[in-house]
């Protein structure tokens, strides 16, 4: 169906959100393989998100065929995260979780890191 929509130009791109990229398909046709290849298979012009911290992972998710790669979590740590990505081939993103002081020195709003503590594994439990 994904292939069709591609050759039909139903869509511009398409935004594959895993949560983890090299999750393997379990079932059926496409069992043994990662959702990436599978996805990196169809001709098509898409990105992939999931995880996606590092330069390092941006590059090899580039390389294993994604024709862009979508940041959340690493670009809500820095908002400057690609700029940081393209001077530094090896950046990597704070580990998470991070202190709720970190996310306000970076420009959030209390509403957002209120809203982030619900995510579990952004904002460091008990940080103020």
């Amino acid at each position: 169906m994904t292939a069709e929509i591609f050759d039909r130009e139903l869509i511009d791109y398409l935004d594959l959100a895993p949560w983890d990229y090299h999750q393997i398909v379990q079932e059926g046709s496409f069992r043994g393989r990662t959702l990436l290849n599978v996805f990196a298979d169809l001709p098509r012009k898409g990105g992939a998100a999931g995880r996606i911290r590092s330069a390092g992972r941006a590059t090899r998710l580039l390389d294993e065929g994604c024709d862009f790669v979508l940041i959340g979590r690493a670009g809500i740590l820095e908002r400057n995260c690609p700029v940081l990505v393209e001077s530094d081939a090896s950046h990597e993103s704070p580990a998470l979780p991070v202190p709720a002081d970190f996310l306000r020195k970076g420009g959030l709003s209390e509403r957002f890191i209120d809203h982030l503590r619900g995510w579990g594994d952004v904002v460091r439990p008990g940080s103020l």
